[in-house]
């Protein structure tokens, strides 16, 4: 990520981009671009004049927009005074962010990053759209049910209702005469998953089957811890994703915080399966999405020997963070139970990296 506002000379627009034409010999084009202009009073009063240097650059980016693999998202300062008109004629109509995202740094992020992530999946032919799949339980401890106000997957709903986010509740998104099993499992594992992790929730079998049908699927997943006396027991399966913990005496900050990490980690995930398309060239045999796990492990380990029984070496790459040593070894064990004794590698870029960017036998 890069500014660009100081020009080459006195009078002059920006730098290059980087973009129609490289930046310098054997230096490529991202793969990805997302241009943020950024429409201030200054702005418009340096592209008002057509042939002005400004006014040919905020065209250029225009253009830019056309190409696959561009972006840009304009976004309009706070208090601006000026006709925003005339950028938009300049920048060929294109959608700004709203407004309002100005004044909340983290609905800003979410905003940009939605967009950016839904522009790449358009772009490989999925679902223009980002949704959320809500699991969560009807189902109520004491201690909760004894707590006034609305259910917490109530306030998750209004919430998505008043932002760009499309969503998927059991409750009026499964058809009459619908197979709900199979619509539930189906959506989980083609959604972002948010769970609302109330007291009783690890412990019912539905909400632990729709995690289970996510990871499976490599779909994002984000924790929203909301409890109100804790849980008799957790579960495994829901463990090993991001988490956010959820304020029940004001509920909405955390709320927010959650659909804003869950977007995150939908982007992130974008951008590691676009990345795959390189390092399975490498010899990969497993691009997990998310860090393995027992959960997901066993079940990849399952089918690898089937289709590849003579595989005798395994290597995996996931996204950095690297796994700790302990996790690493109980992934390993799982390995050597099924036949994988010493030749298993688990890397991620940066390790893949410091050990020079080839796979070693």
């Amino acid at each position: 990520m890069y500014a660009r506002s100081d020009p080459w000379e006195d009078g002059a627009a920006p730098r290059p981009l980087g973009i129609a034409t490289p930046l310098g010999e054997g230096l490529p084009t991202a793969q990805f671009n997302a241009i943020v202009p950024i429409i201030d009073t200054n702005l418009l009063r340096a592209a008002a004049e057509p042939g002005n240097p400004w006014n040919t650059y905020l065209r250029e980016i225009a253009a830019l927009n056309q190409r696959a693999g561009v972006g840009v998202y304009p976004v309009v300062a706070n208090g601006l005074q000026w006709d925003t008109s005339i950028v938009s004629h300049i920048l060929g109509g294109i959608q700004t962010l709203p407004a309002h995202v100005n004044t909340d740094a983290g609905l800003f992020g979410r905003e940009l990053a939605q967009a950016i992530a839904q522009q790449i999946q358009q772009e490989a032919s999925l679902p223009a759209r980002l949704t959320v799949f809500v699991s969560h339980t009807k189902h109520r401890s004491s201690e909760e049910a004894s707590r006034s106000g609305p259910a917490m997957f109530e306030r998750v709903r209004d919430h998505i209702q008043q932002s760009h986010l499309s969503a998927f509740f059991d409750a009026q998104d499964i058809q009459p005469g619908g197979d709900w099993e199979r619509t539930l499992e189906d959506a989980a594992g083609s959604s972002a998953l948010l769970m609302i992790r109330t007291d009783v929730y690890a412990a019912r079998d539905w909400t632990q089957r729709e995690v289970h049908a996510a990871k499976h699927s490599g779909m994002p997943v984000v924790c929203m811890y909301a409890l109100t006396a804790g849980e008799e027991r957790g579960s495994f399966l829901m463990d090993h994703v991001p988490s956010v913990v959820c304020d029940l005496a004001d509920p909405d900050p955390g709320v927010a915080v959650a659909l804003n990490r869950l977007v995150d980690e939908t982007l992130k995930n974008t951008l590691w399966q676009a990345q795959t398309s390189y390092l399975s060239e490498d010899g990969f045999d497993w691009l997990p999405a998310q860090s393995p796990e027992p959960t997901t492990l066993a079940p990849w380990l399952a089918s690898h020997q089937e289709t590849q029984p003579d595989d005798k070496h395994l290597w995996v790459i996931h996204p950095d963070p690297p796994l700790g040593h302990a996790e690493r070894e109980v992934l390993l064990q799982l390995c050597a139970v099924a036949g994988y004794d010493v030749n298993v590698d688990i890397l991620t870029p940066r390790t893949f990296a410091a050990r020079g960017g080839a796979l070693k036998t």
